[in-house]
């Protein structure tokens, strides 16, 4: 079993990761400024490979995490308070800002984490007017089926999960499309008559296999020693890094899922792994900081970028390229450093009290 608390490097790639997600939107910035006419998709073109990063440690963070719980009320709650307060407050300075003048049917379906269209293509379906939020579907969807095999048999949750998953998935992705896909827009060819077409589209979406990738990384970091050394685990580390820059610079992405940014992602994931287990992570407070508002990040930075492209009067005048980028990028840090002190970190502690208020009603 894994002895240390926290997984440091997992931590650390996530806020690297929620990060480049916000250099990614941000990459126009820099586009046509300079004499390099693509500069931002040249440094951030890969930047969205976060979101699979962020799948794949999802899986092996929940894995972890339940370990030791087996309530499924405390595991929803945490869920609950990790995710909703913070997406509403954004949502909420999203609206004012920017939605208010969207159709209702759309403001609510984003509200409940339903994607826009599912007859766009996948992953994103049109993705959700809170930008980053159409990710927390595929999460809520993920926590949900964990929920139910932690119902079914604690000690097997993660291969019951990963059924659930996988079987619908294979399922779908086999009758509508004659074979299993897994490239991030390869979602089923459902009819658009089809009753169940919205579901059939959501459940054979490839993307989905990433969250079983991370439990995995999970059984198999906390059952085997892994144990190969310092300096071989050093040269392995600076070789997956050196491997997942290689492909981040590529000119050319096909896009999430495991066929690009999904590969590359688990390479990335598995080095830092490895790396953990055979040597002490040096502390950073830099990168601790950006994994501990990561998700207050990830959520709020897209109508933040809105905001500036509506009210650009309001916006200073002389910031172009790299002074605009950098300026937009403190404020969404700024911004998010705020969100995750006031409202992200105090509703954790609400719930942790719900949670230790149900544990000794029980006991």
């Amino acid at each position: 079993m894994i002895k240390r608390k926290n997984i440091d490097s997992i931590h650390q790639l996530r806020g690297i990761a929620a990060l480049l997600v916000v250099f990614f939107h941000f990459r126009f910035f820099l586009n046509d400024v300079y004499a390099q006419k693509d500069l931002g998709y040249i440094l951030f073109g890969g930047g969205a490979f976060g979101v699979d990063l962020f799948f794949m440690i999802s899986g092996f963070i929940i894995a972890a995490s339940t370990v030791n719980q087996r309530s499924i009320i405390v595991f929803n709650i945490r869920r609950f308070f990790r995710i909703y307060p913070t997406f509403i407050v954004t949502f909420a300075f999203g609206y004012l800002a920017l939605y208010h003048v969207d159709p209702i049917e759309l403001i609510l379906r984003s509200l409940f984490f339903i994607h826009r269209d599912y007859t766009l293509p996948s992953p994103g379906f049109g993705y959700n007017l809170l930008g980053p939020a159409w990710t927390l579907t595929y999460e809520i969807y993920f926590y949900a089926l964990f929920s139910v095999a932690m119902l079914i048999n604690h000690r097997y949750r993660v291969f019951i999960c990963s059924l659930l998953i996988l079987l619908p998935f294979i399922i779908v992705q086999t009758h509508f499309n004659g074979e299993v896909l897994i490239a991030g827009t390869a979602a089923p060819k459902v009819p658009e008559g089809h009753e169940y077409f919205s579901l059939l589209r959501f459940v054979g979406a490839p993307i989905l296999i990433e969250f079983v990738i991370g439990m995995f990384l999970y059984i198999i970091y906390s059952t085997f020693s892994l144990r190969i050394g310092k300096e071989v685990s050093s040269i392995l580390f600076y070789l997956c890094v050196s491997l997942a820059v290689s492909f981040y610079f590529k000119p050319n992405h096909s896009g999430f899922g495991m066929q690009d940014f999904g590969f590359w992602a688990l390479i990335l994931l598995c080095g830092c792994l490895l790396y953990e287990k055979n040597n002490e992570v040096k502390q950073s407070k830099a990168l601790n900081f950006l994994g501990d508002i990561s998700f207050s990040l990830y959520i709020s930075h897209y109508p933040i970028i809105y905001s500036v492209s509506k009210y650009n009067d309001f916006f200073p005048q002389g910031f172009v390229g790299i002074s605009k980028f950098m300026l937009l990028a403190t404020v969404c840090i700024a911004f998010a450093t705020l969100l995750h002190i006031f409202i992200e970190r105090p509703f954790i502690k609400i719930g942790k009290a719900i949670e230790a208020r149900i544990t000794s009603t029980k006991l």
